[in-house]
């Protein structure tokens, strides 16, 4: 096999594989705009109609429903959630391939390097892990996830008795909260 020939069929790899990543990112942006403008949409809703105390309840009963309302509109095997190393419900737990990442990306944070605004894992031949950071952006937040002098003790009484178990407090504007994680399985 000439060089040129075997440059051309390295070439036509890579170029396979750039256009198969973009894909996935492509499909992992939708999965997480989906998810996040639904569950922001009703957050926002329920701030405004009852403040961070009905907002919290919401987020309580309802954030794990329409997680699973969003995933199951996806026509084909392609799932995506939310999960962090400070999790408050058990079901956002990260499972052991996504605990690494999320320290990996703790430990860059804390040394101050930027994050990818998304970062694609190959898990399998088939199956992709695309993660997008969370970061507390807004001082809302804070209500349900800040310290104790930040949050709001009325929700986060609503909180506790919904997960007695929480980690997720004691954040601070700019920290990294956890992360989207779409799933992709190609065939």
């Amino acid at each position: 096999m000439s060089k040129q020939l075997l440059s051309a069929l390295l070439l036509s790899s890579t170029l396979v594989h750039a256009s198969n990543e973009a894909q996935i990112k492509q499909e992992a942006k939708d999965a997480i705009l989906k998810l996040k403008s639904s569950l922001q949409t009703r957050l926002k809703a329920n701030l405004q109609k009852g403040g961070v105390v009905q907002a919290a309840a919401f987020c309580s009963r309802k954030a794990q429903a329409i997680t699973h309302e969003v995933n199951v509109s996806f026509a084909h095997e392609t799932t995506v959630h939310r999960t962090s190393l400070h999790y408050r419900n058990s079901e956002n737990s990260p499972k052991s391939d996504e605990r690494a990442v999320l320290e990996q990306m703790q430990k860059d944070f804390e040394s101050g390097k930027a994050l990818p605004p998304l970062l694609v894992k190959q898990t399998d031949e088939n199956t992709y892990k695309v993660y997008k950071p969370i970061f507390i952006n807004k001082g809302v937040c804070l209500k349900c996830h800040g310290n104790a002098t930040q949050r709001d003790a009325t929700a986060y009484k609503t909180i506790l008795k919904n997960y007695p178990q929480d980690k997720a407090v004691n954040y601070k504007m700019g920290d990294l909260r956890g992360a989207f994680v779409v799933k992709i399985v190609q065939r």
